[in-house]
Parts: C-alpha cells; structure tokens; sequence
C-alpha cells in the first residue's frame, strides 16, 4: 500500500513545473529568510489528508542569522520524502538537505506543503568557503555561483550538471560570487511584504 502510495505521489511531484522567480519575488514570496546551518535529519512518517502515511525528513537547523521575518525557534522544516521499508522517496529537482550545510534558505509554507522553500531549489543558496583566503560566497543549489541577484531568475540545473557548475564555482568565486553580506544586504534593499519587516 505504501509504495503504490509513494509511486502515485512521486509521479504527481515530478509532473509539477517549477517557474524561476524574479529576485523580489523569491525574497517577499517567503514567509521568512534565515541563514542556517543543517544541524539533524531525521525521518518521520505523517498521515495525509487522503488518510495515506508518507515519509517525511526533519531538517532542524542552528540559525546563524535572521534576516527576515519571524522564523520559529526552533526551526525544523518538513520535507517530503526519506527512507523506509527499503524504499526512498525524493523530490524530483529539489535540493538535498545535508548535515552541516550552511545556506541562506527561503522558506515558504513549512508544515504546509511538500518541500517548504520559495520555488523549491530556488530557495536554498549554500555559502561556500575559498581554502586559499577563507572568503565565503553563495552559490546556487546546483553549485553555480551566484554573481548578480538578476541570476535568480535562471533555470536550476540538473544534478548531472552539478559537479562541473561546482567546478566553476571554486574558479570564480574570489572574483565574481556575491559575499553572503553582499546578498542579504540585496534581500534585504528588495523586501516589501510586510510580513518580513516584522521584528
């Protein structure tokens, strides 16, 4: 039962289409924008409306900073999908959740829908560090660096691409990559719903 469960679900998610936001719209679609660190995933099973169990992962975060919003203390997101029964359930085209990630995350409808950030992969842009001279800079949740915030609005690549966008991140990234303070100063130039304002 579960795993025709999981198979209808999983074909419904993979048939949704995902728009690349503008950069306002990423930033005041969100209910709340922290920077945080993956402190834990774990795996819990939640009944649906339709009465059918599926496997959800707690993220629970150690948030670094708020940089909008009110953000819940703590903070776990609810992510559809994880393993169980010697089965795993993913989101086709969301990002992973890693244990000791840092990132800058959109979040949008936590508890509410099946992956809770702005335009899924769209809403998650991880901080990286050169080993060279310890700068931090943000990428994309494919590992592109982010170099101007009108790059919000691109297509998110596969993850067969990921490994060669991560290898030019490292090479452009003490030059064209945004700082995190760069970034959050922009999110922050861009907010106008009012929600996000709130202290």
């Amino acid at each position: 039962m579960l795993a025709a469960s999981l198979v209808c679900l999983i074909a419904g998610v993979q048939a949704t289409t995902v728009n690349p936001p503008e950069f306002p719209q990423l930033v005041n679609e969100s209910d709340y924008i922290v920077r945080a660190v993956v402190k834990s995933v774990t795996m819990k099973l939640r009944v649906m409306p339709s009465g059918k169990s599926m496997p959800f992962s707690l993220v629970e975060l150690e948030v670094k900073q708020v940089i909008a919003g009110k953000p819940p203390v703590p903070l776990i997101l609810e992510v559809l999908g994880g393993k169980t029964g010697g089965r795993e359930l993913s989101i086709s085209g969301a990002p992973k959740m890693v244990v000791g990630e840092e990132s800058i995350l959109f979040v949008q409808g936590n508890g509410r829908q099946i992956f809770p950030l702005v335009r899924m992969a769209h809403g998650q842009y991880p901080i990286m560090k050169e080993a060279a001279t310890g700068r931090e800079y943000v990428v994309r949740s494919d590992g592109a660096p982010l170099r101007s915030v009108s790059e919000v609005s691109r297509p998110i690549h596969t993850t067969e691409g990921k490994v060669a966008l991560a290898t030019q991140a490292t090479a452009q990234a003490a030059t064209q990559a945004l700082t995190p303070d760069e970034f959050v100063r922009q999110i922050r130039t861009n907010i106008t719903a009012p929600r996000l304002l709130e202290k």
